[in-house]
């Protein structure tokens, strides 16, 4: 794979922080570790390895001296061993085949030594940061004795399986970790269960407060990623089929349905995840909840990269689509996309076409689509192939707001006015605030009557005229109440 172009500041705080790490004998005090930032370093675009690198550094001891390098980077010069570590990061050296034997090569150890110089204002400044003192052994080991003669905690959450697939970069490492950076153009396919704290909030996405730089969370307070497996299409059909066969339809046909997630630009997989499976839970949805993932650097600055590979994704995707709707034996295919991920999703229903006998899709919801208004105009041309196709948007939404005044051209998410379509039910939801979905994209404040609406759509197939809550106006769309 061709390597991108870094710039200078990116290379100084690489080297700099592979210097430090090479200064310190325990992992726990490393900014990062060296196979993580090699990584991140050959795979994510020009100009984001600062943006990339941030979140996945863990520690208040880290992140501030990631902080200190940053901020001071005009402080580092670079050394005389500078070009033969970049040689290594980039892979030019053909004699090491891997990141591990890189990071133990002599030659790599000396370059790194040698490779950039700190100012005395950075090295006071590290000086500075005191790390946290860690508490006497007896400390430890009476908190150890405390918590485990506690009485276990009931599980106050509701865990859903997610059938994911994914077109990101599986990530070296002990446990499944897909990053922001593209596939060799390959999907992976695996099943994640995820948890719903019972305190849940319709419409809200529980997390600690720090995420998504802080782990996993609580179960009983937030939103969680228990497990997940990366599996063969071939034993993850298997299990599909297997899940489906459990759910029992009695009198709710709905339970051999599934309900497809795609997200929107500045969102992680875990993110993704969260997401689906608060929808899942919010709509009550007794069947498959799937997701598809496409590669998001999942950082507000990489919104041009995001746009690249969102249309990257769409045949992703659609190869994605096909084996849900020709394979798993779904009655019905209802899909929600939100943001930037409707341009993937509407490049793929622009030329599907339904083969007797395969699951077809029903409902389609765009949510706050960060799509040309104009280009919906032409896509629209295939909207009435469906059941029905749903437009949210809002005057309320910032993400919207900026994306039209960078593209110069109106928005199909934004209500300044709603775009009135044949075939295709607009409501303005203005009403409910600014955030649906989260990120300040999408419609929070009264977010409860959308995913009221929501619910009529996905789990009655409700015309617009049949739901409560809202009212159409003489220019031809709706109005949330």
């Amino acid at each position: 794979m061709e390597q991108p172009t870094r710039s200078l500041n990116e290379l100084k705080i690489a080297l700099a922080i592979l210097q430090l790490s090479s200064e310190v004998g325990a992992s726990r005090s490393r900014v990062i570790s060296s196979t993580a930032l090699i990584f991140c370093w050959r795979n994510c675009p020009p100009d984001t390895l600062i943006e990339v690198l941030q979140p996945r550094i863990k520690g208040k001891y880290p992140q501030a001296i990631f902080e200190v390098l940053t901020d001071n980077v005009d402080e580092i010069d670079l050394g005389r061993g500078s070009v033969d570590a970049e040689a290594f990061l980039s892979a030019r050296v053909q004699s090491v085949a891997s990141v591990p034997a890189i990071i133990r090569h002599p030659v790599f150890k000396r370059a790194i030594t040698d490779a950039v110089v700190f100012s005395g204002k950075i090295d006071h400044l590290i000086a500075r940061l005191q790390r946290p003192k860690p508490a006497p052994d007896g400390a430890v080991i009476q908190s150890r004795n405390n918590y485990y003669s506690r009485e276990p905690v009931p599980q106050n959450y509701t865990t859903y399986p997610i059938f994911y697939g994914t077109d990101r970069l599986l990530e070296p490492g002990r446990t499944v970790r897909f990053g922001g950076f593209r596939s060799d153009d390959t999907i992976s396919f695996g099943i994640a269960n995820v948890s719903i704290p019972h305190i849940h909030r319709e419409g809200n996405l529980e997390r600690p407060w720090l995420w998504p730089t802080q782990s996993k969370g609580s179960p009983n307070k937030h939103i969680v990623v228990h497990d997940n497996e990366v599996m063969a299409l071939e034993a993850w059909l298997a299990s599909a089929k297997g899940y489906l066969s459990k759910l029992e339809p009695g009198h709710d046909p709905s339970r051999k349905e599934g309900l497809l997630f795609i997200h929107g630009y500045n969102v992680s997989f875990d993110a993704a995840l969260w997401r689906a499976a608060q929808l899942c839970h919010d709509l009550k949805f007794p069947g498959m909840m799937l997701c598809f993932s496409w590669a998001s650097l999942g950082t507000p600055g990489a919104y041009p990269a995001d746009e690249a590979t969102v249309e990257w994704s769409a045949g992703n995707l659609r190869q994605y689509l096909r084996h849900v709707t020709e394979e798993l034996g779904l009655s019905a295919l209802h899909i929600v996309a939100h943001s930037m991920g409707n341009r993937a999703l509407l490049s793929v229903l622009e030329g599907w076409t339904h083969t007797p006998g395969t699951t077809p899709i029903h409902q389609v919801v765009l949510a706050a689509p960060d799509v040309d208004s104009s280009r919906m105009k032409q896509l629209g041309k295939v909207f009435d192939t469906y059941e029905q196709v749903t437009l949210y948007a809002s005057r309320h939404d910032r993400a919207i707001a900026v994306s039209r005044l960078a593209h110069r051209y109106p928005r199909a998410g934004d209500a300044n006015p709603p775009l009135v379509m044949r075939y295709l039910s607009t409501v303005d939801v203005s009403a409910a605030g600014k955030d649906m979905f989260g990120l300040g994209h999408s419609y929070m404040a009264n977010v409860s009557k959308v995913f009221r609406d929501l619910f009529y759509i996905v789990r009655h197939r409700h015309k617009p005229d049949q739901r409560a809550g809202i009212r159409k106006r003489e220019e031809g769309y709706w109005e949330l109440t």
